[in-house]
């Protein structure tokens, strides 16, 4: 459903740049959350955090809240409860949904959450001969936990198109995992790695024989309700609903200023962070969740809230370290079970919360990357926080946090040359070549090219990366001797938070001729050494 609004309503927004609470869904008898002065914060928030637009909903027993705030469309389209967003990881709910239906499905007797996926996708699932126990022995449980030992390796995703591309991206970026180095023993260690929901994709559709798509709309979807809820940017555009436009801010420049990205297809994220929604159906979900209702089963349900590994000591905010379930962080807050997970697309923020025993959860959607999460956050905090009565003296300073990290992105690159080579030589020592002489095509099996060039800036070499699934820019600077720091950015969103620094070393041979690049990409941390092999000459 499309709403319509008064002309002098869309008039006033257009001259403000922004529409207030643009559409308002409710129900039930309880005090609505989203008054007038959650409106007020909302904007306020929104202004703050250089957020275009963000949609919000409540579930609070049989009650639901929903609003929409700000712009989906700069200057055209308000946000309503109905607007879609990326919804980013929090897809990786739904992945852990369909397999605790596949495990409980009698299509499928052997298939549990400690069946190893080679058992299941055996020729396609095949690691490095030093990883040969845990080709064997990873389970759908690890993969769904993030303690195979494999970091993300988001920067090995080629683009892909075609009409069988929801089903060959999976399959390949699975067959690429023969190439890509581990980190971590298994089981180990907590590590974030969205290959892995690929993999179990691949291995869903293998099983079923249909895409997964399908699967998520037949199993969950459809009976829950969820009519809004796509899998692909195609079905997502051609739905009656609007999708929202994604923005960045452009923090370089002092004027600042919104800047439009271009929509990102989805084949390759799959179960991964592939789903189009709004908040009105996820809501629908959170009930199901928070209900322990159907489709899903009470074990089903009890499988894929039960904690797996602890990522991290600290727990912010919260009353001890969070641990991590199926697709689900989890941790309590005054006392009360707590399940959250955020998504982040490139110019896309969500986050989804919800109380069991409270049977109440909230859904934030907005369209930017990082900061729609951070301002999502802020506002749905304020929400528990009211809801739980909470004192304004005990309430934990997410915006401080916030802040935080938002300015350590901004100086990450002014950064990085103390961070990544403590050590380094002062003075610094010359490089072997002119700087020509390192650029040409270098390759790696998995990483596919990377076609090094002279950069606009003196002294530098550049490489733009666009036929992956993350287009990026990769600035190399020069540290000592044959080492380097990349700088790296979203071509697309250049706003300096999704701004990430990497480590270099070029290889000379005994020809002196530049051979090899080995790069060290950071994300998350250590990602491994990747050997990037000269293909062609100096260009």
């Amino acid at each position: 459903m499309k709403p319509s609004f008064g002309l002098g309503t869309l008039l006033l927004d257009l001259l403000l740049g922004t529409a207030l609470a643009s559409q308002k869904v409710m129900s039930g008898g309880r005090r609505d959350p989203l008054d007038a002065d959650f409106e007020k914060l909302a904007v306020k928030t929104l202004e703050q955090w250089h957020v275009p637009g963000l949609a919000i909903a409540v579930v609070d027993g049989d009650d639901t809240w929903a609003a929409g705030y700000g712009n989906a469309s700069i200057g055209s389209t308000p946000v309503t409860p109905s607007t879609l967003f990326y919804s980013g990881s929090t897809t990786k709910a739904f992945t852990a949904a369909v397999l605790s239906l596949l495990v409980e499905s009698d299509a499928h007797p052997g298939v549990t959450w400690r069946t190893p996926i080679s058992q299941l996708i055996r020729d396609d699932f095949v690691l490095q001969p030093e990883y040969a126990w845990a080709q064997e022995h990873l389970t759908i449980e690890d993969a769904l936990t993030h303690r195979t030992g494999f970091p993300r390796h988001d920067k090995s995703l080629p683009a892909r198109s075609g009409p069988d591309a929801h089903v060959t991206a999976v399959r390949d970026i699975t067959r690429s995992l023969r190439d890509l180095p581990m980190v971590l023993e298994p089981r180990t260690r907590w590590k974030y790695c969205n290959l892995m929901f690929m993999v179990l994709s691949h291995a869903i559709q293998t099983l079923t024989r249909r895409w997964l798509g399908d699967v998520m709309r037949e199993w969950i979807w459809e009976p829950l309700g969820m009519r809004s809820t796509y899998f692909s940017l195609d079905a997502a555009l051609e739905a009656p609903e609007d999708l929202a436009r994604g923005y960045y801010w452009e923090y370089k420049d002092q004027e600042g200023g919104y800047k439009e990205v271009p929509w990102l297809k989805l084949q390759e994220a799959s179960g991964a962070g592939a789903v189009v929604s709004n908040v009105l159906d996820y809501a629908k979900w959170i009930r199901c969740l928070v209900n322990e209702a159907a489709p899903l089963s009470k074990e089903g349900h009890k499988a894929i809230r039960t904690p797996r590994m602890v990522p991290s000591a600290e727990g912010k905010g919260l009353d001890g370290p969070s641990s991590y379930a199926l697709g689900w962080h989890t941790n309590t807050y005054k006392g009360h079970r707590m399940y959250t997970h955020s998504g982040g697309m490139e110019a896309y923020g969500a986050d989804v919360f919800f109380f069991p025993d409270l049977k109440y959860g909230i859904v934030a959607m907005g369209n930017t990357a990082i900061t729609s999460n951070f301002a999502g956050r802020l506002l749905t905090w304020k929400l528990i926080n009211d809801r739980l009565a909470i004192p304004e003296s005990e309430r934990y300073d997410w915006s401080s946090q916030f802040e935080k990290a938002l300015n350590s992105s901004l100086e990450q690159f002014d950064k990085a040359i103390d961070k990544l080579y403590p050590g380094r030589a002062n003075p610094a020592l010359p490089r072997g070549l002119e700087l020509k002489e390192y650029t040409g095509t270098y390759s790696h099996p998995a990483y596919h090219d990377l076609t090094i060039d002279l950069g606009d800036d003196p002294g530098r070499l550049r490489a733009v990366r666009v036929d992956f699934v993350w287009s990026m820019t990769f600035d190399f600077v020069h540290v000592s001797g044959e080492y380097w720091v990349i700088h790296i950015d979203m071509k697309n969103s250049p706003n300096a938070l999704n701004r990430q620094s990497a480590k270099a070393e070029f290889k000379i041979g005994p020809n002196g001729k530049c051979d090899q690049v080995l790069i060290e990409f950071l994300e998350d941390g250590s990602e491994g050494v990747i050997p990037f092999t000269r293909v062609t000459k100096t260009t």
